[in-house]
């Protein structure tokens, strides 16, 4: 929330020192091939941010130009928000800065809230490659998040590191109470929290250009489980257990 917030007040500042004229600047695909707007992007703990800079009328510098550029904010390491306006025939400089999230993931676990002792638990999650779009220097701008890697914190004191989403025990084509890559098996009774974190690796594109690759990764958090963990010596089974019945330990 912090961090989402310190961004938000960034953006505000810059939005803020840009000129109302300057607002509108585009980029064509022309103007990026003739270095006149330029783009770029670095990834955080918890998203992309994607900067561009385009540069408009009059000459490039010279007795026209009345100074250098100055950089109202800074973030990570590129200018954001706009150059004082010029006088005479010295270029404009609008620079523009957006700010990507990857959607919230989401997990489940089967049983739904309960499990046994002793008995592999069953976790999985829906997160997929999407695509979150917003616009720079008025063009649309998109990052692309995939999935790389699921951390899930069981606990128990016990965490699991994988490049698995996980699956139903009926998508894997598999009894219910039998070990997946994904399942945990818990040795004491009582309530736990399960906890997942994805990290994304990331790529961006600008207007029609290709996509561009991302150093570093993203983590976004998924939301807790509450699972209540119990102790059966007994558990009653519709057929026996050599033909599938639910409720039955893994052999």
């Amino acid at each position: 929330m912090v961090r989402r917030l310190v961004v938000a007040l960034i953006v505000a500042a810059a939005a803020a020192t840009i000129p109302p004229h300057a607002v509108a600047v585009s980029c064509t695909a022309a103007q990026i091939a003739a270095g006149s707007c330029s783009v770029g992007g670095g990834t955080t703990d918890t998203g992309v941010d994607l900067w561009g800079d385009s540069t408009s009328g009059g000459s490039s510098g010279g007795t026209d130009s009345d100074g250098p550029d100055e950089c109202p904010v800074v973030v990570n390491g590129q200018c954001v928000g706009s150059s004082p306006p010029k006088g005479g025939v010295g270029p404009t400089t609008v620079s523009d800065l957006e700010s990507f999230r990857p959607l919230s993931p989401q997990q489940f676990v089967e049983p739904g809230g309960w499990s046994l002792r002793r008995v592999p638990t069953n976790f999985w999650s829906t997160t997929y490659a999407h695509i979150v779009s917003g616009r720079l220097l008025d063009n649309p701008a998109d990052v692309r998040f995939s999935p790389v890697l699921f951390r899930r914190y069981f606990g128990d004191g016990s965490r699991q590191t994988s490049d698995r989403r996980g699956a139903t025990w009926r998508q894997l084509g598999q009894s219910p109470w039998t070990r997946t890559p994904t399942s945990h098996t818990y040795d004491e009774a009582g309530n736990v929290r399960v906890r997942l974190s994805v990290w994304y690796s990331a790529e961006f594109r600008f207007g029609s250009q290709d996509w561009r690759p991302l150093a570093g990764l993203v983590m976004a958090r998924a939301n807790d489980l509450v699972l209540r963990v119990l102790t059966a010596d007994t558990v009653l089974v519709d057929r026996p257990c050599e033909h599938g019945a639910f409720g039955c330990p893994a052999g």
